[in-house]
């Protein structure tokens, strides 16, 4: 099992905290009068904010769990918040009972959401049966090219969603949304890609407290570029890989403007298409950038406190 730690750690946070904590007791102790309201609490102009409490003491737990399950040449991506679960994406078909199982073992039998990030098997083909056999309340998903959409695959996907309880929602730009203490945006697609099905992928922006994810499907360099025009100042503590690692992504300016200190590769031990790309790893190192390779890792799984996370792995 490895470890890692975010290296912009706080020095004064656990003071601070202290502190913050006595002045509290005080406060709460000379409040004869029933006048100290904690839902008022300020952190400007001498008083104390509520979220500001929150914030300094909640670096003690875990707020948010990733577990990047090892589906072999494949994706699939659990969160967890408090009592809220999303799934992004579900590995190919054979995977499924391996991802309910995992689900089982994590303690979710409810998922909040589900994202289908594109219309590849090697996301969704898993998805059908999670979501019949899970209960969903949300499916997020992209708009296929028409090729994709008249897949058996994507028919088989579309039919279970549809015959799901859940809320099917289509990706946009600037959709957010919140799972327990993260917050989510997507990204992209920017468009529908007649030509290239990667290339509508849901790029998805996760943060809690002051850690952050990178959730790009198998988006390629044209969208690459894209994000990297539309949004100047993206940054990501870990990146989800795109496309397995492969060459057709990760490129100079992306990788340049991300930084992300740590990568996750899922990726299929000794596939045909030799992913990772020694293209993809050459820059990683260049960059100094962590990554975990499920092939090689098993399941990778992100554990974050406010300000800081631990990454583990199964073998």
């Amino acid at each position: 099992m490895k470890r890692r730690k975010k290296s912009n750690n706080k020095k004064f946070a656990i003071p601070v905290a202290i502190l913050s904590f006595f002045l509290i007791i005080i406060l709460i102790a000379s409040d004869k009068a029933g006048l100290f309201d904690k839902a008022l609490y300020s952190a400007t102009g001498g008083e104390i904010h509520a979220d500001s409490v929150k914030e300094s003491f909640a670096d003690d737990g875990i707020i948010l769990t990733a577990h990047f399950i090892d589906v072999g040449q494949g994706d699939c991506s659990l969160f967890i918040s408090g009592d809220e679960a999303m799934l992004i994406d579900g590995g190919e078909a054979e995977y499924s009972p391996s991802v309910i199982a995992a689900l089982n073992e994590y303690g979710v039998d409810e998922l909040d959401y589900v994202v289908a990030t594109h219309a590849h098997s090697d996301h969704i083909g898993g998805l059908a049966d999670i979501i019949t056999n899970i209960r969903t309340d949300n499916i997020i998903i992209s708009e296929p090219s028409d090729k994709s959409a008249e897949t058996s695959v994507y028919e088989k996907f579309l039919d279970a969603a549809e015959s799901s309880s859940a809320n099917i929602t289509l990706a946009k730009t600037g959709y957010t949304f919140t799972l327990g203490e993260a917050q989510c945006e997507i990204l992209a697609p920017f468009e529908v890609s007649q030509t290239e099905e990667n290339n509508n992928s849901i790029v998805m922006y996760i943060s809690a407290g002051e850690n952050s994810f990178l959730m790009t499907g198998d988006a390629e360099k044209t969208v690459e570029n894209d994000i990297v025009a539309s949004y100047p100042n993206l940054k990501a503590d870990i990146l989800k890989v795109g496309h397995h690692g492969s060459k057709t992504s990760s490129s100079e300016s992306f990788i340049s403007l991300i930084r992300p200190e740590v990568g996750i590769i899922s990726v299929g031990k000794d596939n045909m298409y030799k992913h990772p790309s020694d293209e993809t790893i050459d820059r990683f190192d260049g960059y100094g950038i962590e990554y975990y390779r499920t092939d090689v890792c098993g399941t990778v799984t992100v554990d974050c406190t406010y300000d800081n996370y631990t990454v583990s792995t199964e073998r």
